[in-house]
Parts: structure tokens; sequence; C-alpha cells
């Protein structure tokens, strides 16, 4: 049995009609493609100094390096709510605040009201929903997703009241050398994971070439194509499963004291990325190992955040990052699944604690 891993194509969540209302917002290549149509803009308006959340992927940083912004950090709590009181105090040399959802879970209300203030003030707040879909409660001047990261697509919708037709021109006519190949690697994937045909290496090298291609084209318009699948899924279905596994999991873990979910409730209206744990007393590495021996691929948010001398500065910041993993709760996954998850888990922590 197989669990987790990247997307591949499925067509049981495919709907005849669009399911998802889209007017008003603009479809990019993903998102990056929205943070580098949003740095255009914002320095084009004089607008050239970003914080930061200190915990965050590395990717983010070398997307803002890329388009020249300047940029500091602000610290974010051990269960990912941003710190007010450090955001307050750098606020002032700074005129735009980059804000996470992070694993698809709304900041709390008392940060929502201040970072409303902050607007009302004249800061500029980006906020990133790479994690969360379609957030049904948005807080940013401009507002991001992946959808790469929910479903087997390319692509990112950008949502903002201000005109950005002068900045997109700047982006006509790059290429996209990567869809091509995810399709193809998509297209293998399933395959290879429930037939057992094909090729590991061939998989592994086309999702690697695939990911070079995203890094290093900054590709920005958006596909026709990948829209028109994004938007002929079944959201509603989408949502609900998640939601039901999430819960399922979320009481299937309660008996496990070496780790402990960062969110512990499902907040109202979300569709949570992933369930989130930190473990304690045992090898987060160790045990993910196990579990990828078992045929589970889980998620790291962000390993590669602990060894960049960009993002490493924060002890809190790295400390969770070395501790954090992902269990997968996505609309592939079934009951049988999670319970397989489950019992690796316990099993795959048994063994790392004897190492």
């Amino acid at each position: 049995m197989f669990v987790g891993g990247e997307f591949y194509y499925d067509q049981h969540w495919k709907a005849e009609k669009p399911s998802l209302s889209t007017d008003g917002m603009l479809f990019l290549n993903g998102g990056t493609a929205c943070l580098v149509v949003i740095c255009a803009y914002l320095l084009d308006h004089g607008i050239r100094k970003m914080l930061l959340p200190s915990y965050l992927c590395p990717s983010i940083v070398s997307t803002l390096e890329h388009c020249s912004m300047q940029y500091g950090y602000y610290r974010v709590n051990r269960d990912l709510s941003m710190d007010v009181n450090d955001l307050a105090e750098k606020v002032s040399t700074h005129q735009a605040v980059y804000l996470i959802n992070y694993f698809g879970f709304l900041q709390p209300p008392d940060v929502r009201n201040y970072l409303l203030d902050l607007r009302q003030k004249g800061v500029v707040i980006v906020e990133d929903n790479a994690q969360a879909g379609f957030n049904p409660f948005p807080t940013g001047d401009f507002i991001f997703n992946s959808m790469r990261k929910l479903v087997p697509y390319d692509g990112g919708y950008l949502i903002t009241n201000v005109d950005l037709q002068s900045t997109l021109d700047k982006f006509k006519n790059r290429p996209n050398h990567r869809l091509p190949i995810i399709r193809e690697y998509r297209k293998k994937l399933y395959s290879y994971l429930a037939e057992g045909h094909g090729d590991y290496d061939e998989l592994a090298a086309l999702f690697s070439i695939s990911e070079r291609y995203y890094v290093e084209d900054f590709t920005v318009l958006g596909d026709p194509q990948e829209k028109e699948h994004i938007e002929h899924l079944d959201w509603a279905g989408i949502k609900k499963i998640r939601w039901e596994n999430y819960s399922y999991l979320l009481s299937l873990i309660r008996d496990i004291p070496e780790i402990s979910p960062i969110f512990p409730v499902l907040q109202d209206g979300i569709m949570p990325l992933g369930l989130p744990v930190y473990f304690s007393r045992v090898s987060r590495d160790r045990v993910n190992e196990k579990l990828g021996e078992a045929g589970i691929g889980l998620t790291i948010h962000w390993d590669e955040m602990m060894v960049d001398p960009r993002t490493n500065c924060n002890p809190m910041a790295v400390e969770m990052a070395s501790t954090m993993l992902t269990l997968t709760i996505d609309q592939r996954t079934s009951r049988a699944q999670l319970d397989y998850l489950y019992e690796n888990l316990k099993a795959g922590i048994a063994s790392a604690m004897k190492l």
C-alpha cells in the first residue's frame, strides 16, 4: 500500500461543470508567479522592503531576491501564529508584511485584526494561501494560492483590487518548459504506484527536471488548459474529504505520546493541507525513514530552511523545522490508507526509539 507523495491525475474528482467561481481573480502559473507579479507592482510603486515570517520555505526568499525586493524577518510562534509584538517592533522600517496561512489554518482573530489595522495605516499585506487554497476570510491587499499543493495541476490565483495589467505585460511570452514534463510525470505516477508499471528512476528524473524548470524559468502567465482542469474539479467534495480525513486521523493519533498536532481543532470554513505534528523524545527523521520504507511519502515543511543561511538564523524556527512532519489527509487518501499510516507511524516510532 502507498500513502501520500506527489499528485497524479485522478478522474474521480472531475466535475462536468465549473464548480469554482474565479471572477475577479488572475490566473497565473503558480504561487511563485503570483509573488513575482506582486513584487514587480510594489517595486514600481516605491515599496522595496517586506517583512517575512521567520518560519518559511527558502524559495520565497529566493523569489524576493530574484525580484530585488529587500526583506527582514518577524518571529513566528511555535503554534505558527505571528508574534505580533515582534512584528510591531519591526514594521515601522518596512512597507509590506508577508503573511502565511500555514496548512490552510487562519491566524488567530487578534492577529488578523492587527493586520487589518496595519492595512488602514498604509502597510501592504501580502497573504500567502499556497497551503490554503481559497481562503473564505481574506486579510491581505494581495492574496494568492498555489494549486499544485492541492491537486495535480499547475496554477495560482491572485486577488487584488489594484490594476495589474501593465505589470503583467512585462511577463508575456515567457516559455513554460516545466509543463510538458510534469504532465508526463503525473500521467505515469499512478500507474507506477498502483500497478507497478514504469521505472522509478525515470519518474524521479522527470520530477527533478520539472522542479528545476519551475525554479529557473519564472514563468508567470497561467496555462488555459490547467485552468480549465482546476475549475472543473469537485472542490466541495475535495474539501469535505480533507475535513473528514483530518478529523479521523486526528482521533487516531491522540494515543501516540511522541507526537502532538499543531492544530488540534479544525477551523470553520477552511480546507486543511495536511495534519502537521511535532515529534518529541524521538527522531523525526528516523521515523520518516521508516515510513518511507513502508511506501508512505510525507512532507517536511521545510527541512531546507535548516541549512539555508538566509533562514536558519532563528533558533525556534530551526527547531520547528527539525521536529515537524505533515501527515497526509488529502482527497486521494482512503480510511484504509489512514489506518495504514497510523499503524506504521506507531511502528516507526517504536523502531526509532530503539536506535
